[in-house]
């Protein structure tokens, strides 16, 4: 281990333009001044020793890396794939783990790391020594500065060549939502966890969200919303299932369309993993993601063509949570004509739903009642439904 960390730094690097997959880690607090300069250069020290013994980086062809020391971390690029990063991340961090264990005080050592794929020049400082500059390298550093101690951060470019290399990324990889970074930009991003690795929790916003507002919601009009409310078994985990029947009523052309989604938890919101459609049932993606709180996500989703001026759009959005609360909550993001609720559960188990329609401008909190139930073999189906009145803000929840 010690001789290749020696002997690889001398390896000729070609001087142009590289496309690479970056792991970008630092070593969190080691600039605080009640550490000793011993106890600092012994941590940077095992952090290079644990990298550098772990399989990824080992196994990956020295003229394949491209590493850059940071002084309390490293960036590491792998030219020749896109899983080396998150797979370096995921061993690097069940090594550091049993280093912890057996440190401790102030011998422990924290991390947080940042992966993104990107282009980087390979250039020399001037003193000749080889550097790395370029969105690659920087976006990293970026996706790395959001994270609190353990997190391991991905840009959303990274993680959707992920799943689509496998669906085994999506159980462990987790939409966060957009952090804003510096010249008003914004990144939208995913936090990796399972056992042994990474961070479940939320970053502390340290950089606040700038993503500008999109002007969809007031382009947009609903003709109708239907909400299917599924629960699949007495643990609270329940499918549900959205459509929108949506018009576009603006001058503009509709590239995207938002929708809210309101948590009784931070970790049902961290684990809302969904899909969207459209009416010819492509897949569509996620194009930002705003967190208004801790409990809930707007929601932006980028249609696969313009919507022109008196054009209509259909959207389904699915997705599985298990719920800590037997409620459902919604806040329109557009005008509506008319909304349905379809709620479908086992008719042996007793359910007694209500629900609630909120409106925001004058405060009020109307229960609304069923429109019809039915028995289907062993399940019984219930259905609300309004058709007047329904404005952008207002709210509807069915407790059950």
């Amino acid at each position: 281990m010690n001789y290749y960390y020696k002997t690889f730094l001398s390896t000729e690097i070609p001087n142009d333009l590289i496309y690479a997959s970056f792991f970008f880690i630092d070593i969190v607090g080691l600039s605080n001044p009640i550490l000793s300069t011993e106890t600092q250069r012994t941590k940077i020290k095992i952090l290079n020793e644990l990298i550098y013994d772990c399989n990824t980086f080992v196994e990956t062809p020295k003229n394949n890396l491209l590493i850059l020391p940071t002084g309390d971390g490293m960036l590491i690029g792998f030219k020749n794939g896109l899983e080396q990063p998150l797979k370096l991340s995921i061993e690097f961090h069940k090594k550091l783990s049993i280093y912890n264990k057996n440190a401790t005080g102030s011998e422990k050592i924290k991390t947080r790391i940042g992966c993104h794929i990107g282009h980087v020049f390979v250039v020399r400082d001037i003193y000749g020594n080889v550097n790395l500059w370029g969105p690659g390298a920087i976006l990293s550093r970026r996706i790395m500065d959001m994270g609190d101690t353990d997190h391991i951060l991905l840009s959303n470019e990274i993680v959707e060549d992920l799943f689509e290399i496998s669906d085994d990324y999506k159980k462990f990889i987790h939409l966060l939502h957009n952090f804003g970074i510096k010249h008003g930009d914004n990144l939208l991003i995913y936090s990796a966890y399972g056992e042994g690795f990474g961070n479940s929790s939320l970053p502390k916003e340290k950089i606040k969200i700038k993503t500008k507002d999109v002007d969809i919601e007031s382009n947009t009009i609903c003709d109708r919303i239907v909400f299917d409310v599924i629960p699949k078994d007495t643990t609270g985990m329940t499918r549900f299932r959205r459509t929108y029947y949506f018009l576009n009523q603006s001058s503009e052309p509709v590239y995207e369309f938002a929708t809210n989604f309101i948590a009784n938890s931070k970790e049902e919101l961290l684990g809302l993993n969904f899909k969207a459609y459209d009416e010819k049932d492509n897949e569509l993606k996620i194009s930002k993601v705003l967190a208004s709180t801790p409990y809930s996500k707007k929601i932006i989703i980028k249609l696969l063509k313009p919507i022109f001026r008196g054009d209509s759009g259909k959207l389904l959005i699915i997705y599985d949570i298990k719920l800590t609360k037997n409620n459902f909550e919604n806040i329109f993001t557009t005008d509506a004509q008319s909304f349905e609720i379809n709620f479908k559960h086992y008719a042996n188990i007793e359910f007694f739903p209500v629900l609630y329609y909120m409106d925001a401008e004058i405060g009020s909190k109307d229960i609304i009642e069923k429109s019809s139930e039915i028995r289907k073999g062993m399940f019984k189906e219930l259905m609300w439904s309004r058709s007047h009145g329904l404005k952008i803000k207002d709210s509807i929840r069915l407790e059950w």
